[in-house]
């Protein structure tokens, strides 16, 4: 797949006209890392917008109290990452880190910015990308804030059914950083759930979802 592809279909910027991409892949440069390696850190100075073109990245903080890590998003081949350092110019808030084997489609940071700056199209880009990252980041502060860890794992189960069934969990401990809790949550959390029929699971692999019950459980308020 060719660089103009990659970027052709990132949703960030999926409806840039195609010689805005033919600009954006001149500034391009494919990288690879292998699972566990870092992209960049929590306070350094961007370095470069990635695409991912292959793997997955994982975006975490840590807690400073604790060290555990809290997932904030797993970026899949296509979508963007760290595009808020590389419009707002500010230190990475988060760790970006390759889950598996990950190749990525990078652009410079100083050559991207003297694009942006002969193309405004771009940022008007960057400005609807970063609203849509805000919101689902409200959403994730709302769940951490206002619901039980039960709560919270049906609503990841929740999301991952809508995208697909059946589909594979990740491990009790990338699901506890996901949620925001410690494993042991996270594994009796998912035993509650199947002994309630909400979830039919297959080992890691949940085969079947009771949808409604599972909606009624997430957005059920905490007493």
């Amino acid at each position: 797949m060719t660089d103009v592809e990659v970027l052709a279909r990132c949703p960030l910027f999926a409806e840039l006209p195609a010689a805005d991409l033919e600009a954006l892949a001149g500034i391009a440069e494919r990288r690879r890392y292998t699972a566990g390696a870092l992209l960049f850190l929590a306070g350094d100075a961007p370095e470069a917008l990635h695409v991912v073109v292959s793997g997955r990245v994982r975006i975490h903080v840590s807690s400073p109290e604790t060290g555990r890590p809290l997932i904030l998003t797993q970026e899949p081949p296509f979508h963007a990452v760290a595009e808020l350092p590389s419009f707002d110019g500010e230190p990475y808030p988060a760790n970006g880190e390759a889950e598996v084997d990950t190749e990525t489609l990078a652009l410079p940071q100083d050559r991207l910015e003297e694009l942006l700056d002969r193309r405004p199209g771009l940022s008007r880009a960057l400005l609807r990308t970063i609203g849509r990252r805000l919101r689902r980041l409200v959403g994730l502060i709302e769940r951490l804030s206002f619901q039980e860890v039960v709560q919270r794992l049906a609503t990841a189960i929740l999301e991952r059914a809508e995208r697909r069934l059946p589909f594979v969990l990740p491990s009790n401990a990338e699901l506890a950083a996901e949620l925001g809790t410690v494993p042991e949550l996270a594994s009796r959390n998912l035993s509650r759930l199947a002994q309630q029929g909400l979830v039919t699971v297959d080992g890691r692999t949940v085969v079947a979802v009771d949808a409604a019950g599972l909606l009624h459980l997430s957005t059920t308020a905490r007493r």
